[in-house]
């Protein structure tokens, strides 16, 4: 199923209206694209120049679906698992989402969105 893109104009016409309904939203989702943005430059960023390409294995088409898979689920896992130093991590969750992210995009490169999924 083909998507249809969304242009930064209309995304922060979105972000707007959600600010005006619920700004700690707009906050939560600031957050998560400072992560994301951070990860531009970070030590994972710093492997492509050595020839390490992460985002590749995590966009492939079928071995990238169980590698999102496990990290989402390994970040949450950390984060609900009570009495360590890892547990709660605000870190935690905005790695989960970005992973969530990373899938999203895999299904986008895929062509594996369906947008007319059922209600759940």
């Amino acid at each position: 199923m083909e998507t249809k893109t969304i242009n930064t104009q209309e995304i922060s016409e979105m972000l707007q209206f959600i600010e005006s309904k619920e700004p700690d939203v707009v906050t939560a989702i600031g957050l998560v694209v400072q992560h994301i943005h951070g990860c531009y430059s970070d030590k994972y960023a710093k492997g492509e120049e050595m020839g390490i390409d992460t985002k590749k294995m995590l966009y492939h088409p079928v071995k990238g679906k169980a590698i999102n898979e496990y990290q989402v689920a390994r970040y949450l896992q950390r984060y609900v698992t009570e009495g360590s130093k890892k547990s709660g991590l605000l870190k935690d969750l905005m790695k989960m989402i970005h992973y969530g992210v990373f899938e999203i995009v895999r299904r986008i490169r895929a062509n594996q969105l369906n947008m007319d999924e059922p209600a759940v």
